[in-house]
């Protein structure tokens, strides 16, 4: 082989790994690496949900005391404060925090949060 060809063969080789090492790499976006996210609320205005504030809109308690309280919001992260956010792999993520504690998070947005047992519509 004459010094040509050993240099193509190099630079095809070269070419081929940088192709497997690109199939191997997830490269998903992770929208949760945004310091914050844009929500449309109605498709109408836009909002900025910063992911430094813990916030929950629909927070479910039972009436035990102390109450047990989980936030059913469902988006493509989960709040700041949670410890255990569990998504879905479908594109875009559906997320949802499993925490349990004893109290709601004030809301996301201006609406009062909607609470198990109430009555109140």
């Amino acid at each position: 082989m004459d010094l040509k060809t050993k240099g193509l063969l190099k630079v095809a080789f070269f070419i081929l790994l940088l192709g497997f090492a690109g199939t191997t790499v997830d490269a998903r976006f992770d929208p949760s690496s945004l310091i914050t996210q844009f929500l449309s609320k109605e498709d109408v205005n836009l909002y900025v949900k910063s992911t430094e504030k813990a916030c929950c809109d629909t927070c479910l308690c039972t009436k035990s005391i102390p109450p047990q309280c989980r936030c059913n919001d469902v988006g493509e992260t989960c709040h700041s404060a949670c410890k255990s956010c569990v998504c879905t792999k479908s594109i875009p993520p559906q997320c949802r925090c499993e925490d349990i504690t004893d109290f709601c998070y004030k809301p996301c947005h201006s609406e009062e949060p909607k609470l198990a047992g109430n009555s109140q519509t």
